[in-house]
């Protein structure tokens, strides 16, 4: 048996190293990513095979061991130092990953999973009615966060992360740094002011979910490929979500606070100043984004890399359409050499393109009408907005008995809001003057 299982993981070894290479060969996203996947199922196959090896070696060793001599065991105990406990994360190992997908797929519960009761305010009946959630291995977090900043979430991922207390407040200036000059004759100063941004900002304790579909996953057998699918299906539910609370959320929904939202109100926190008004006459011509726009962003934010963000038939429409005084085209396509992806930019500044359930088109915006009048923003993110959260994901399953039904379902804390809006200038569009 070991001679077998001793091949078995040389086999398997092999056929690793084989696919690495068609991998780093391959130019094909959708053939990396299949290879990956095989990948992951023969390294689940070598796990165990390596695990039930050292498992027989383990009962030979023990088979081995000679007859016991007390004196010999009391001199050992009083000479051997005691071992150091092994660092890894309970919620990283095999087992424990075993269990929850067990527990995902099946509703299988063990004594081994990592259980959280949260109760604060603002958190679900589901929750407050006693029903605790089984903590997500480390794997899928990390799974999750890699996945939040490099596929999906073109505003989620740009913004600030903060993982700090919530109900307290904080002064905005603490989120970033400044440098001063001190003297010999202050000697050490009190505390300085960083940033040169009165306010503060204070995050609540949110609970967000997302519903999950048993049968969605119940047929994947190998836990590292259990764990990429699931951490997919989370990730492409909570920044979808998380990209239209920070434009359009609600604190009253015990969303993050969004920016358009936030505009609304009749004491904003954003300037008059930063909202940036653009009639379809002037939204055509070059001249007036300069004189509009350009002209009054300050140096310090000019230095900052900022950003426009706008749907993609504004774009397409009204951006890539724009000419000189001599009927010239102003835009310039430019592509992704490796992917040939369409890269967007405007004024050498990149365009985040969103869907129109976040901003409106231009040309279909009725300024006579109730709609909103928003159709793009000119932003550096991680100064303008902040998202806090620790990305500690649970997952609730219970019987509903009221709807007699399964509920299944990922919870997560997190709150958004904005910090220094003027990092932040909204375009909107307007009638032109009588």
């Amino acid at each position: 048996m070991k001679k077998f299982l001793s091949d078995l993981i040389a086999r398997k070894n092999q056929e690793l190293a084989d696919l690495k290479k068609r991998s780093d060969a391959s130019t094909d996203v959708n053939e990396v990513r299949s290879i990956g996947a095989q990948m992951d199922a023969i390294r689940s196959e070598i796990d165990a095979a390596q695990a039930q090896l050292a498992e027989i070696e383990a009962g030979e060793a023990r088979s081995a061991t000679p007859a016991f001599n007390p004196m010999q065991a009391i001199a050992s105990a009083t000479m051997n130092q005691p071992q150091a406990r092994s660092n890894e994360d309970p919620r990283a190992t095999m087992e424990y990953r075993t269990a929850f997908m067990n527990y995902v797929q099946r509703g299988e519960k063990s004594p081994i999973l990592q259980y959280e009761q949260r109760t604060s305010t603002g958190t679900s009946a589901d929750l407050d009615a006693g029903v605790p959630g089984v903590l997500i291995p480390q794997t899928v977090i990390q799974e999750i966060m890699t996945g939040v900043e490099k596929v999906y979430g073109q505003l989620y991922s740009r913004v600030k992360k903060t993982n700090i207390k919530g109900g307290v407040k904080y002064p905005i200036g603490s989120f970033s740094a400044s440098f001063s000059r001190i003297t010999e004759a202050q000697g050490v100063s009190s505390r300085t002011h960083a940033g040169e941004v009165t306010g503060y900002v204070e995050f609540s304790y949110n609970i967000g979910e997302i519903r999950l579909a048993r049968t969605l996953l119940q047929t994947v057998l190998s836990v590292p490929v259990f764990e990429q699918e699931f951490s997919k299906v989370i990730v492409k539910a909570y920044v979808e979500a998380m990209d239209k609370e920070i434009m359009v959320g609600s604190s009253a929904s015990y969303q993050c606070e969004g920016i358009l939202t936030e505009a609304a109100k009749v004491s904003s926190r954003i300037p008059s100043s930063n909202i940036i008004t653009f009639t379809e006459a002037e939204m055509a011509d070059w001249k007036a984004w300069q004189t509009n726009l350009f002209a009054k962003i300050p140096l310090s934010m000019r230095g900052l890399r900022p950003e426009f963000v706008m749907t993609a038939n504004t774009y397409e429409a009204n951006i890539k359409t724009l000419k000189d005084n001599n009927n010239r085209p102003l835009y310039n396509e430019t592509f992704n050499p490796v992917d040939g992806a369409e890269i967007c930019t405007f004024k050498g500044k990149q365009v985040v393109l969103v869907e129109e359930d976040i901003l409106g088109n231009f040309n279909d915006i009725d300024v006579s009408g109730d709609d909103s009048p928003y159709f793009g923003m000119y932003w550096v993110p991680e100064k303008a907005y902040a998202i806090n959260t620790n990305l500690e994901f649970a997952v609730i399953d219970y019987f509903d008995q009221e709807t007699n039904q399964y509920v299944k379902k990922a919870i997560v804390i997190n709150d958004g809001k904005i910090l220094d809006p003027k990092y932040l200038y909204l375009l909107k569009k307007v009638a032109p003057s009588a």
